[in-house]
């Protein structure tokens, strides 16, 4: 199956390959590498991101986003949203760079959700809200969630994928769309009251390899 373009990103770069040229060229798969700015603007991580970039041109820059954990969530949507406005693509996918996909298993699988325009695919999961500050999970906004403190279902962070009109959807609505203190949430937060069918693929799941699987971490 050849898409008129499906765009893979990951949100930290890492060395370049020639077969990214290769997948654009044969497979029709745009893959980029996505980092942020430093908070010191101009220095040495700059350059040398700016001085790979210029050999490779790999690397998805985000100019008004600062590089930091803290703000990983901000930086999905802020790549969702340009890589819509950048490519016209059938799906947009969002993947770890720890993790390894199966191009051609993950290929077949989105061929078969191309009649529906808004999809969200991935390994559904919910999980405990937690409200002590300190705690590595920690959600400060975590009264939002109810007294029972669950999330909603949400795809999982290693990999997960949404069509060219969630991705449209993101672009227009990204001075709306709340983000959490997790990315995966917030991604799932803009969906949870919009007309998008969730699709849980355990395909997608990559804590585990095992046959037909899209995904495993490494």
């Amino acid at each position: 199956m050849r898409f008129r373009t499906m765009s893979i990103f990951s949100h930290i770069c890492l060395h370049p390959s020639a077969a990214l040229k290769k997948m654009e060229e044969k497979k029709g798969i745009v893959a980029r590498f996505v980092i942020g700015r430093s908070a010191n603007r101009g220095d040495s991580l700059d350059r040398s991101i700016d001085s790979e970039n210029n050999q490779t041109n790999d690397f998805f820059i985000l100019e008004n986003h600062v590089e930091a954990p803290e703000e990983l969530s901000k930086k999905t949507k802020l790549f969702f949203a340009h890589a819509a406005d950048s490519w016209t693509a059938d799906y947009y996918a969002k993947v770890n760079d720890n993790v390894f996909v199966n191009l051609d298993s993950l290929g077949n699988t989105l061929a078969s959700y191309l009649s529906d325009p808004r999809v969200y695919i991935g390994c559904m999961k919910s999980g405990e809200v937690f409200s002590e500050q300190g705690h590595k999970w920690y959600e400060p906004d975590w009264w939002k969630f109810g007294d029972g403190k669950t999330y909603f279902r949400h795809a999982s962070t290693e990999l997960f994928v949404i069509s060219q009109a969630l991705a449209r959807y993101i672009s227009i609505n990204r001075s709306l769309l709340r983000t959490y203190a997790h990315d995966d949430v917030s991604v799932g937060s803009w969906f949870i009251g919009a007309d998008v069918k969730h699709v849980d693929d355990r395909k997608f799941c990559c804590s585990s390899w095992s046959s037909g699987a899209i995904c495993s971490g490494v």
